[in-house]
Parts: C-alpha cells; structure tokens; sequence
C-alpha cells in the first residue's frame, strides 16, 4: 500500500503549478522525495526554484493541501530544503497542517 499511495501523493503533486513560472512541479523538480511513513502517514520534502524565493511557504501550503486530498493520506509532513529559511518555512506549513486536523 505504502507505495502505491507515494505514487498517488506523486502524481498529484507532479500536476501542481508553479505560480512563477506557470510550469508543473513535474516539470521543475520541485518535489524531491514522497515516502509513508506509516499507515496513511506522509513525508514530503520539496526544494524551491531559488534559496531566496519568497513563495516557499506558498509551495508547501500547496504541496501539503494537494498531498492532504489524496485518498488514504492521513498526516502530511512537509520539509523544505535548500531554501535560506527552511526551518521557518517548515514551521510555519506544518503547524498550520496541525492545526487543520484539530
């Protein structure tokens, strides 16, 4: 099941749309790695276009919304890496996923 469902979260992810360059993440590689880490629990960690781009938090808004709507996703982790402020960016993603579920 585990990697039948980080082929789902991929594919849903893969047909996200950059807003700065109106190309899909597929396309950019954005997505760096999608894996469960246990039942209906996710890990995905993105890297932005650039280290200073200012809509890092955006992307992990909508890599986590997207990964959220795919069915059998529970829990949602989402890291930025490569990004100036990833530990900002990563706290401000994930305790909005947090406070969703509540």
């Amino acid at each position: 099941m585990g990697d039948d469902l980080a082929k789902k979260v991929t594919e849903r992810l893969n047909e996200l749309v950059d807003e700065e360059t109106t190309r899909k993440f597929g396309e950019l590689n954005i997505v760096t790695e999608v894996s469960e880490t246990g039942s209906g629990s996710m890990k995905v960690k993105f890297q932005p276009l650039s280290a200073y781009s200012p809509l890092a938090v955006d992307i992990g808004r909508s890599i986590r919304d997207a990964a959220l709507s795919v069915d059998g996703v529970k829990v949602i982790r989402v890291e930025c890496g490569g990004h100036m402020m990833d530990d900002l960016v990563n706290r401000i993603v994930n305790r909005e996923e947090l406070k969703q579920k509540h």
